[in-house]
């Protein structure tokens, strides 16, 4: 069988309630009769929530206790559709000769459908598109349609995972904070949304400070083993005689977007370095050996640390890395982080303004 498959691909967001939510699941799969069907995590080998046999085509499951959450319906091993499990009924109908899957039922799964056929539309008339200016303008209109559909969910889990998951990377820690905080009724006890505000308020420890926000971004401490296995603090760095900016970058060998910066960074090394500038480099990698190939390739002679734990170290997690490159301009004589994921010749041009 096809693999029917709503467009909208979003990562799984588990997330508690303080009340039973009965959810029941049922469906129709024209073509097939009879097989196993899952609900489960979404991911391929994810956790199973409930198990059925179809008959007739059909299946049914009944979860008591349902958290709100983005799962997989699987029939034998093909992903039939993706819902939301909420208090009510979900129905879906799916065809597995057309791969068509329509969903219904439940607040969040009905925005999801109507946000998925945008979506097909969308998509269509950007593949259609004549030239460079109708592209811009059908990317204009998905913007708009994207923030219209959290906007207007935002009182259902599926608003929730839109606003994480698609507007996680865009919007500040503050504008989050804020976004998170204006929920309310039952989304806003969802745990997802705890959880989020309390990575928010995290991140604003290390974010730039901006308008309305009390707390100063006073860089945190690092202490990693450099090339020669000595340990290397970032306090030592930012403190040395003759240190004016230092820019703490978190990178890989393995990172395609992070091996782009680092012409930029040589140049600005290169070019204000004798200026009071110095690069505080810390590796996400886990093998000595690719962390200083890339080193050697790439002329990184300023400062590199790394544990080798990958994503796993302290130090990704107090400054709420979520992906990488990712950096962070500090002010050496207040020790505030200033600026944060300069890319390209933003870093040149931020101490050409800084360093004059």
């Amino acid at each position: 069988m096809k693999k029917i498959l709503l467009i909208l691909a979003m990562a799984a967001a588990v997330v508690a309630c303080n009340s039973g939510n009965r959810c029941v699941v049922e469906g129709k799969v024209l073509g097939i009769e009879d097989d196993t069907v899952t609900l489960c995590e979404p991911q391929r080998g994810g956790k199973v929530l409930a198990e059925t046999q179809m008959q007739n085509g059909e299946f049914r499951f009944v979860l008591e206790d349902a958290e709100p959450q983005l799962c997989a319906v699987r029939v034998g091993e093909d992903m039939v559709a993706m819902l939301f499990t909420e208090r009510g009924t979900v129905r879906v109908n799916a065809d597995s000769a057309t791969d068509i899957v329509t969903i219904e039922g439940t607040p969040a799964n009905e925005a999801y459908s109507t946000f998925n056929a945008e979506m097909t539309r969308i998509n269509q008339n950007y593949a259609q598109a004549a030239d460079d200016a109708a592209r811009a303008a059908i990317r204009g209109e998905y913007d708009q349609m994207l923030n219209k559909a959290i906007d207007e969910n935002l009182d259902n889990i599926f608003g929730v995972n839109l606003l994480l998951e698609v507007k996680g990377y865009e919007l500040s820690a503050a504008e989050m904070k804020a976004k998170l905080s204006a929920l309310e009724g039952e989304v806003a006890e969802l745990q997802i949304v705890k959880d989020a505000l309390a990575r928010a308020e995290r991140k604003m420890r290390t974010e730039p400070q901006v308008e309305g926000s009390d707390i100063v971004p006073i860089y945190i401490d690092i202490e990693q083993p450099d090339v020669n296995g000595n340990n290397v603090s970032l306090k030592s760095v930012v403190e040395k005689e003759g240190n004016r900016y230092v820019l703490l970058d978190f990178w890989a060998s393995w990172c395609g977007p992070c091996m782009g910066e680092m012409p930029y960074l040589r140049e600005a090394y290169k070019k204000y370095h004798g200026k009071g500038f110095e690069i505080f480099g810390v590796s996400f990698d886990k093998k000595a050996e690719a962390w200083k190939g890339a080193m050697k390739r790439q002329e990184m002679t300023w400062v590199n640390v790394s544990t080798l734990e990958g994503f796993g170290g302290t130090a990704g997690e107090d400054y709420v890395v979520e992906s990488i490159p990712t950096n962070f301009l500090i002010d050496c004589s207040t020790g505030i982080i200033i600026a944060k994921n300069l890319r390209g010749e933003e870093v040149e041009a931020r101490l050409a303004e800084l360093l004059k």
